[in-house]
């Protein structure tokens, strides 16, 4: 069934351009902020500069009425009109300052004996209060516009990012998916590799045996025949009759020793042990090493595919004894316990450091044993020999 996903290349790009447009609106966000802090900066040096400049003028207004305020009234009318010029240079900044400003001036340009300096005091505080806050609300919309678009900003990003996120998670869980389901497939194809394999070596076995061991064995019965219808006298045939029987009876051993290295016989129809004890002699024929197996409790009816795993992991690992670590002996111990049956091979060779060793043979031995359910386990060190464990369930039957 055809994807609905698009193809990697496609995913990587959209995840690519996902970052990098995430990491530009950032980076926008950043320069904008640091814009619009030096403008808002500026702003109240601004406000702050105009609000000190109203401030020094209405001080300048309330001077010139308290000062003249024990004088006569020629110098209040002075001091009145004083402080009348000096507002005309005053920007109010809100329509509520200007309306007490425009008391102000009322209150200024009234005659000297019916202006109180009290009243003109308290108004000019007021519109100096007034201005003061005005400039400071200011300053604080101008703050909070700021935070308004900073986090506007900030929140279109984490929205992004969310996405980005959601998109990455789903990706991931897909290639999981994809991972697990193509791992799942390997299993499945290594399990009926490994089992036609057997199922092929067993009918080669059978064919040698079988086929091509039983003609050459009539090959010698026809060639002991013969050899009582030649004449005594006859060196010549006798001698060429007996290399014909010599080839023969070689062929024959070859034959079968071809045959029980693919698939013994004795592994279907005598059972495991006996299977282990012939391959340990065999071993300890062609390398010299002393091999011995110890059994306990071991069925003779267990599955096949246990059977086959235990001889095949034994084969293994008595060649790589044979071949790599000089190794005078070796114990092959089979324990069968309820629900499950443990294999050891020990050697006192020149051992080795599993985790940097890996070789084919070991990774077809691990594979063997996880497709039934085990687990596989090497302790050795350089100089102190190698004991080999797997443990397989009996459930597998």
């Amino acid at each position: 069934m055809a994807s609905r996903w698009p193809s990697s290349p496609t995913l990587r790009l959209i995840l690519t351009a996902g970052f990098g447009g995430m990491l530009l609106i950032f980076v926008v966000a950043g320069v904008d902020s640091i814009r619009l802090l030096n403008q808002m900066r500026a702003d109240s040096r601004v406000l702050r500069a105009a609000s000190l400049e109203r401030s020094r003028r209405l001080a300048t207004v309330r001077s010139y009425i308290l000062l003249s305020r024990s004088r006569s009234q020629a110098e209040l009318r002075d001091a009145l009109a004083s402080a009348l010029e000096n507002l005309d240079g005053y920007q109010s900044s809100t329509l509520d300052e200007t309306a007490l400003l425009n008391s102000l001036r009322e209150l200024l340009e009234q005659p000297p004996e019916s202006t109180s300096v009290i009243q003109i005091d308290t108004r000019v505080q007021d519109v100096d209060a007034r201005q003061l806050a005005a400039t400071e609300s200011e300053i604080q919309r101008q703050f909070e516009g700021l935070g308004r678009r900073l986090s506007l900003v900030l929140i279109i990003a984490l929205c992004f990012a969310v996405l980005l996120a959601a998109g990455c998670i789903v990706y991931i869980f897909r290639i999981e998916r994809q991972n697990s389901r193509r791992y799942q497939e390997v299993t499945r194809l290594s399990a009926r590799l490994v089992a036609a394999q057997e199922t092929e070596r067993r009918t080669i076995s059978r064919e040698l045996h079988d086929e091509v061991g039983q003609t050459l064995g009539a090959v010698l019965v026809d060639a002991a025949n013969l050899a009582n219808r030649i004449p005594v006298e006859d060196t010549v045939s006798h001698r060429y009759l007996d290399n014909i029987r010599a080839l023969a009876d070689t062929s024959v051993n070859s034959i079968r020793n071809i045959a029980l290295l693919l698939r013994p016989s004795m592994l279907d129809d005598l059972g495991l042990v006996p299977a282990l004890e012939w391959q340990a002699r065999e071993m300890s024929r062609r390398s010299g090493i002393k091999v011995k197996v110890a059994a306990e409790n071991v069925s003779d009816s267990l599955p096949d595919a246990v059977r086959t795993c235990i001889y095949r992991v034994v084969q293994e690992t008595l060649n790589n004894v044979s071949r790599h670590s000089g190794a005078k002996s070796a114990l092959v111990s089979v324990q069968q316990t309820e629900g499950s049956i443990v294999l050891t091979v020990k050697d006192d060779g020149s051992g080795f450091e599993p985790a940097k060793t890996r070789g084919l043979g070991l990774i077809g031995m691990e594979e063997r044993v996880k497709q039934l359910g085990g687990r596989l386990e090497i302790e050795s060190q350089p100089g102190h020999g190698t004991l080999l464990r797997a443990t397989l369930p009996m459930a597998t039957e």
